[in-house]
């Protein structure tokens, strides 16, 4: 059994629509720390944007979009590497990088809903 690929437009907007995902829980700040641990918090986001290096954002993001979600990568980095990689929730928290990086997720969702989720099948 053979499948076809999937065509770039539509991958690139399953990309953005994940990027919204990873946004809203961002946007939580330190409930989202609570809800799923530390290196989810981390590993969620970094699932779907690059730990390091240029990032090469999906062709479905518009300018604007690729501007806020590079703030927010900005962010994720910064806290990434001033954060122990053993850190429960509280010491993630009291570090104070989810309550610094809510507001500009906050933002980046606002930004991205502006068009919505696109369709993905």
């Amino acid at each position: 059994m053979t499948s076809d690929p999937i065509p770039e437009y539509l991958l690139a907007q399953r990309l953005r629509n994940r990027c919204i995902d990873v946004l809203e829980l961002l946007a939580e700040g330190d409930e989202a720390v609570r809800q799923f641990g530390s290196a989810q918090y981390f590993n969620c986001f970094f699932d779907w944007f690059p730990d390091e290096g240029a990032y090469d954002p999906p062709s479905a993001l518009s300018k604007v979009e690729v501007g806020v979600a590079t703030a927010v990568l900005s962010l994720m980095r910064d806290a990434c590497d001033t954060t122990p990689m053993l850190v429960t929730e509280d010491e993630l928290i009291a570090t104070g990088w989810p309550s610094r990086i809510q507001p500009f997720a906050q933002n980046a969702l606002k930004v991205f809903m502006t068009r919505g989720r696109g369709v993905e099948d």
